[in-house]
C-alpha cells in the first residue's frame, strides 16, 4: 500500500505543478512594466529585435536585422527613434475575411494601426481597403503575393511585386503608400536603396509575438498576448497578421492587449507618426529621404 500512496502523491504533485505552470503562462496577467528612467526624447543608440530568435523556421537572424538598420538609418526601421511611450501595432498579409473583425476591435478601442497588405488580396477585398483608409489606419505595401523578394532582380521586384501593388492602391484609393515591409523580413541591401529611390521606406519590427505560429497552438491568443507583454518597450513596432491563415487568436489578443497597454501608460501610433514621416500620393512629392554615401552600397 505504501507504493500506491507514493504514486498517488507523485501524480497529485505533478497535476498541481502543471496546473500552476498553465495558470502562470495562460491565465496570469503580468503587472505593468516598470517606467523607464530614460528621458522620452533621448535618441536610441541602436535598433534591434527584442523577441527571441526561433530556430528551424527559416527566420532572418536577429543580427541581420540590426545590421541593416544600422547601415540604412532613416530608411530601414525596426522601432521608433526615441523613448516615447508609443506603440505601433502592425498587421501583415491581408486584407482577408479576418480584417473586418480586427477593424471592429480597433474601432471600439479607438486605436489606429498600420497594415502592410498584398496587392492580390486587396483586389479580392477592396471594401476592407476603403474602410481601413476611411477609419484613419495607415496602409503599406507588402508586395503582390508574398514571395521572398531578396533574390529578385530589379525589374521583377518592381513590375511583378511592389509596383503592381502600388498600382492597386492607386486604383482603389487614388493614393500610393510610402512604406513597405518585405515578406519574411527578407530584403537585400541593394533593394533597400532601390526602395528609397522609389520613395518607400522599409519597415521591419522589434516585437514578433509569432501569431503566425501561435495560431497552431492551444491557448494561442494568450501566448500572443504574453509575448507582447513580456517584450514591449518604448516606440515598439509590433508584428502581427490579419491574413495568411485563421487569425481569431490575433484578434482576441489585440482586444485584451489594448487596455493592458493603456494601463501601462502607452499610447498607440501609426508608423508615420512614430518615425515622423508623411504619406504621399502618386501625384505628390514624398518628404526627401536621406542620401547615404555611395560607398555605403559597395559590395
Amino acid at each position: 500500500m505504501r507504493w500506491q500512496t507514493a504514486v498517488i502523491t507523485l501524480v497529485t504533485f505533478l497535476v498541481l505543478a502543471l496546473a500552476a505552470a498553465g495558470w502562470w503562462r495562460y491565465g496570469y496577467v503580468p503587472a505593468s512594466p516598470t517606467p523607464s528612467s530614460v528621458p522620452e526624447h533621448t535618441p536610441k543608440p541602436r535598433q534591434y529585435v527584442r523577441t527571441p530568435f526561433t530556430p528551424h523556421w527559416d527566420q532572418v537572424p536577429l543580427a541581420e536585422f540590426e545590421r541593416q538598420a544600422k547601415r540604412f538609418p532613416g530608411q530601414l526601421w525596426l522601432e521608433g527613434p526615441t523613448h516615447r511611450k508609443l506603440i505601433a501595432l502592425t498587421f501583415d498579409d491581408g486584407p482577408t475575411y479576418n480584417t473586418p473583425r480586427l477593424l471592429d476591435v480597433l474601432a471600439r478601442h479607438k486605436v489606429k494601426a498600420t497594415f502592410f497588405w498584398l496587392g492580390r488580396e486587396m483586389q479580392r477585398f477592396p471594401d476592407a481597403v476603403r474602410r481601413a483608409a476611411r477609419e484613419g489606419h495607415l496602409l503599406g505595401n507588402h508586395t503582390w503575393d508574398h514571395p521572398d523578394i531578396s533574390g529578385l532582380d530589379e525589374t521583377t521586384l518592381w513590375e511583378e511585386q511592389v509596383g503592381m501593388t502600388q498600382a492597386v492602391f492607386k486604383q482603389i484609393l487614388g493614393t500610393t503608400p510610402h512604406l513597405m515591409r518585405p515578406p519574411y523580413g527578407r530584403i537585400a541591401d541593394w533593394q533597400v536603396d532601390f526602395m528609397r529611390r522609389q520613395g518607400l521606406r522599409v519597415i521591419q519590427w522589434s516585437v514578433d509575438p509569432q501569431d503566425w505560429n501561435r495560431a497552431r497552438m492551444a491557448f494561442g491568443s494568450h501566448l500572443i498576448e504574453r509575448d507582447v507583454q513580456d517584450y514591449i518597450h518604448p516606440e515598439a513596432i509590433v508584428l502581427m497578421h490579419d491574413g495568411g491563415g485563421p487569425r481569431e487568436d490575433t484578434v482576441a489578443a489585440v482586444d485584451r492587449l489594448i487596455p493592458w497597454l493603456r494601463a501601462a501608460g502607452y499610447e498607440f501610433a501609426t508608423i508615420d507618426q512614430l518615425i515622423d514621416t508623411r504619406p504621399f500620393t502618386g501625384s505628390a512629392q514624398p518628404r526627401p529621404l536621406p542620401v547615404l554615401p555611395v560607398d555605403e552600397f559597395a559590395g
